[in-house]
């Protein structure tokens, strides 16, 4: 008997977290990213909150901000199983649940983010969404400009490739970052977002690449010397949802959250052109000094390591291929 009533409680749990739950008549969605309340992961979420709330006033974004729902793995695990309804972030952090994905973590791929816009309005894209959406029950709802290029703090200047050998650097928990990195000779380590503070404080690690800005929000800047401008990938802030909450919403609701990520977009690359040149002042007002490390070796070993980079995996090295040469 006990057994039985166990499994009906957790029946109702369950039922609850996926379900889209309303309170005082409100419809609720569940939106959290890891990054601090100051950063533009944070100003875009309020921004979309803003426009949805704004046509929709049946609707109640809740935000939550620094891993309030839990750190990446927790949030990932949350869209597949439906208790989070939309997750912010750079969409290379799902670069292990499905082998195309794996891309989205390779360095120098693209030259611009307008070329990583353009790739994910392609159809090869929304083949790789229909496989995400089948294997994992996520899907992309829209992408946000957010001035996301991935440069380097650290505590040795990186003038070349050769001066990342050694390196010990942070990356995200994925395993084709891990394996770019070692193409250079670094040391790379993973981490969740909330341990790197006191990781670069005290050593454990002595670099970390992500947009300036997000490490500035951050206050990474304190325990480093020197930026790097490697330029290693250019992404966009990716507005992931859970197919259960998805799969509840009507047309017309699913036109206005599509067109909300469009709304946090234009408002967040706005926020960011306003911000960084101040940033970057301040950062050399500070003392730190900015490397313009010259590429084209990091580019070299990218290429010359691809297929150890994504596993042999031949889904995700033609779809790499298919980027380079620009045919998507």
């Amino acid at each position: 008997m006990k057994k039985v009533f166990l499994i009906v409680c957790l029946s109702l749990i369950m039922a609850f977290g996926i379900s889209a739950p309303t309170f005082a008549g409100k419809k609720i969605c569940k939106l959290g990213h890891v990054n601090s309340p100051a950063s533009i992961f944070q100003f875009g979420a309020l921004a979309f909150k803003e426009a949805v709330e704004k046509e929709l006033p049946d609707w109640t974004i809740e935000v939550y901000p620094a891993g309030q729902l839990g750190g990446t793995l927790a949030l990932i695990q949350g869209l597949t199983l439906g208790t989070v309804d939309i997750y912010t972030e750079f969409i290379s952090t799902f670069a292990d649940l499905v082998p195309e994905y794996k891309v989205f973590a390779v360095h120098y791929k693209f030259d611009s983010v307008d070329e990583y816009e353009k790739f994910m309005n392609s159809a090869t894209f929304a083949k790789m969404n229909e496989k995400m959406i089948k294997m994992n029950g996520i899907t992309t709802i829209g992408s946000m400009r957010a001035g996301s290029v991935y440069n380097q703090f650290s505590n040795k200047p990186l003038n070349t490739v050769a001066d990342a050998k050694g390196v010990i650097n942070r990356v995200a928990q994925m395993a084709p970052l891990v394996q770019c990195w070692k193409a250079y000779g670094a040391k790379p380590t993973s981490m969740d977002w909330g341990e790197i503070y006191t990781s670069l404080q005290t050593g454990v690690i002595t670099a970390i690449d992500n947009p300036i800005l997000d490490m500035y929000d951050e206050k990474f800047h304190e325990a480093i010397k020197y930026v790097n401008m490697t330029n290693n990938i250019y992404n966009m802030i990716s507005y992931q949802t859970s197919m259960a909450f998805w799969n509840k919403l009507t047309d017309k609701e699913k036109a206005v959250f599509k067109k909300a990520t469009k709304v946090a977009s234009e408002k967040g690359a706005a926020e960011v052109k306003k911000r960084l040149d101040g940033v970057i002042a301040e950062l050399k007002k500070q003392g730190k000094e900015f490397v313009k490390t010259d590429t084209s070796g990091f580019k070299k070993a990218i290429k010359d390591n691809i297929d150890t980079i994504l596993a042999g995996n031949k889904d995700a090295i033609a779809v790499y291929n298919i980027i380079m040469k620009k045919e998507y």
